[in-house]
């Protein structure tokens, strides 16, 4: 089995990929990143090729070349950058899905995993929010992302290809330094663990609070199970606002220096919560921590380091 990781150099390609080496997995890792600081511990037990997602010819190199098996879709460029140049957006996350769905079905993949992301959905849905909600991305990047969820089942449609998704929600843990919900996360838990002052200008902020080993449960529970009624699933983890898990992290750091701005108001373009009853119920996806485990956890590694 050779498995392909796309963005296997970014966050939560560096829990997969440990993930598909104890499995028995021959990895290769494909990111743009020159030097793949995640991976340091790890470098000498996979391939990794430095490429360009935005390049077909790069794809179908490196699919042909590693003799790829199953391919796990990560790599993306974040909202932000899309919502600077769109096309640079529609080239590297929508296009990439093209070129390896098509390598896929040249390859006979086994399985084609992707994921895409709750940004698929606007706030016009009632929430939870279920799969099959209509989808009004208000960003470049949940554009990008939807469209490459129709491609993914066109692809299965058209070929057989065995190509499944899921969409995150919020994904946070160690490591965790990109993207605009690592704002209000990841970087939030680590200047608790760091004894570091931050300034929290949206406390009352809710959205899902996915720990990032049980998003790499998620994505191996998706490829492990039989062929899915529907191919794209949502992911939850649980729905907290942003004061609720402060509250969490200071029960384990009282000296916390984290101060909640009063009356900040919503920033996020996504709804908040979601209901993943169908991946549940059809694949068998069950988050193994409470959101009180993932925090002790998440600030006990940032501690140590």
């Amino acid at each position: 089995m050779r498995a392909l990781v796309t963005g296997g150099a970014g966050f939560i390609g560096s829990y997969l990929i440990p993930e598909l080496l104890h499995r028995g997995f021959e990895v290769t890792a494909f990111d743009l990143a020159r030097e793949p600081l995640a991976l340091v511990p790890i470098l000498d037990k996979i391939t990794y090729i430095q490429g360009d997602l935005s390049s077909g010819p790069d794809l179908y190199r490196v699919m042909m070349k590693e003799k790829i098996t199953d391919v796990f879709h990560l790599g993306s460029i974040l909202a932000g950058p899309c919502e600077e140049n769109p096309r640079m957006g529609f080239q590297v996350n929508m296009e990439s899905t093209l070129h390896l769905l098509d390598a896929s079905v040249a390859m006979k993949v086994n399985r084609f995993i992707m994921l895409s992301s709750i940004s698929v959905f606007g706030r016009d849905v009632s929430e939870p929010v279920a799969d099959d909600a209509v989808k009004n991305p208000e960003t470049i990047y949940g554009q990008t992302k939807l469209a490459s969820e129709h491609l993914l089942k066109w692809f299965y449609r058209k070929h057989g290809l065995d190509a499944r998704a899921l969409r995150f929600t919020w994904v946070f843990g160690p490591g965790r330094t990109r993207g605009i919900t690592a704002l209000w996360s990841s970087a939030i838990l680590d200047a608790v663990a760091r004894g570091e002052s931050l300034v929290v200008s949206n406390p009352d902020e809710t959205g899902d609070w996915l720990y990032v080993k049980d998003a790499v449960k998620a994505i191996m529970t998706l490829y492990d199970a039989e062929p899915p009624t529907q191919r794209i699933y949502n992911i939850a983890g649980g729905a907290y606002s942003i004061r609720d898990v402060v509250n969490v992290a200071q029960a384990f750091k009282p000296d916390a220096k984290i101060t909640l701005v009063e009356d900040g108001g919503r920033q996020s373009p996504y709804p908040a919560a979601y209901d993943d009853s169908a991946a549940r119920r059809e694949i068998g996806w069950k988050p193994s921590y409470s959101i009180e485990d993932a925090v002790k956890e998440h600030i006990e590694i940032v501690s140590k380091k």
